[in-house]
């Protein structure tokens, strides 16, 4: 009879052999209701924050500013008697029916970690297509939903958290369509449905002409390429403008500039140079707060460093840069260059929850800088990073143990 420890790598063994004869549609799934099982045990309560609830409900019935109990939250636009959302649409537009079916007793968070649980799978998918092969893809699918903020922001899912995780899915479902060559005209809408959850993530832009570029051998498919893909991202951005003028009589998204009036947070504005060094603080060197007696360490709603949060992030300065790699160091200066401008660095957060605009590029660029077969270095980084973030999980959404 084998021992006790044969007899398990044995079944290890087989069960692995097993997932590797799956389809790739079926490892999809899996992959996505195993996430689904973890982002569903870490969820908290019904977000109190539920703009995009409400506003789903506003839109089932023809309105564009929210009623009821809907307008009591935080950060409305109040103009002309209505109170409308500051926020991108995008959410919204996706809770339609659930909205329609259950009306504004539908749970948020729920929905947000539905979609959280796609993304894995769509990064999953991504990784796969650009030559990540064997358990390693496995291992950064693990580190992107649950080594990094994603996974706070996801099991939360409230109306700032929720944008960023329907943020992630449409970018990184974009991505996944360029680089399996499917139609630019879908990879364009795509990036557009993206825009109308998170607005910085239209700076990808480059990222998906480049690609177009090297796909092609000639400029006049090139332009055709690129035309196309256009179409597709002029779409939700034509009905942004639309509904910004519906709402401020303008085609311009004035929501922000309205209720930031007065706010010590922006004394330069929206946006500015000046807030550069606060953002280049809270990405580089923000760390927790630190106590006097057990637990020693405590979570800090200003956030927390990216490489704290993530320390697996650190190998995307390391390994040969090809050219997708630096398609997509563009695509994330891009974005972070705006963000780095706004007046706030995304607090209430655990982690640098804006670093989510671009953590699909910064998956691939990670992929990039580790080797093949992961050495133990690489694996105990990815797994530090996972404890990190189930540490402010646990701290936050379990015990509430968490303070400026």
């Amino acid at each position: 009879m084998l021992p006790r420890e044969e007899v398990l790598q044995e079944r290890i063994r087989r069960l692995y052999d097993w997932l590797a004869s799956l389809s790739t549609p079926w490892k999809f799934i899996l992959i996505a209701l195993s996430s689904f099982v973890v982002f569903a045990a870490s969820k908290g309560p019904p977000p109190g924050q539920d703009h995009f609830v409400w506003l789903a409900y506003s839109f089932l019935h023809g309105k564009l500013g929210l009623t009821g109990h809907g307008t009591a939250l935080a950060e409305l636009v109040s103009l002309h008697g209505n109170y409308y959302v500051v926020y991108p649409p995008m959410p919204a537009i996706i809770l339609l029916p659930f909205v329609a079916v259950w009306g504004t007793s539908v749970d948020q968070s729920l929905i947000s970690i539905i979609l959280a649980s796609l993304c894995v799978s769509l990064t999953w998918l991504m990784l796969r297509k650009v030559g990540v092969k064997g358990s390693k893809v496995l291992w950064l699918a693990v580190l992107f939903g649950f080594g990094t903020c994603f996974w706070y922001t996801a099991a939360v899912g409230s109306a700032w958290y929720i944008e960023e995780v329907s943020g992630v899915l449409f970018l990184t479902a974009a991505i996944v369509l360029a680089l399996y060559r499917k139609n630019n005209f879908l990879v364009g809408l795509c990036l557009g449905f993206a825009y109308l959850s998170r607005l910085p993530t239209i700076l990808a832009f480059p990222f998906f002409l480049l690609l177009t570029y090297d796909q092609n051998d000639s400029w006049k498919p090139r332009l055709k390429q690129m035309a196309i893909f256009f179409i597709g991202l002029a779409i939700p951005v034509l009905l942004d403008l639309a509904y910004n003028f519906a709402r401020y009589d303008t085609i311009f998204d004035i929501g922000y500039t309205i209720i930031i009036r007065g706010d010590p947070n922006y004394p330069y504005g929206l946006f500015s140079l000046n807030y550069i060094p606060k953002h280049v603080y809270a990405i580089l060197f923000q760390g927790p707060i630190l106590l006097n007696s057990f637990p020693y360490f405590k979570p800090d709603w200003i956030g927390l460093g990216l490489f704290f949060t993530t320390p697996a992030f650190l190998y995307i300065f390391k390994g040969p840069w090809n050219r997708l790699s630096k398609y997509a160091a563009v695509a994330s200066a891009c974005i972070l260059g705006l963000l780095m401008m706004h007046g706030t660095v995304g607090f209430t957060q655990f982690g640098y929850r804006f670093s989510l605009d671009f953590t699909p590029f910064l998956l691939l660029l990670t992929a990039k800088g580790m080797s093949e077969k992961l050495s133990w270095q690489e694996k105990a980084l990815i797994i530090l990073s996972v404890l990190v973030n189930l540490w402010g999980v646990v701290c936050i959404i379990g015990f509430n143990f968490v303070s400026f």
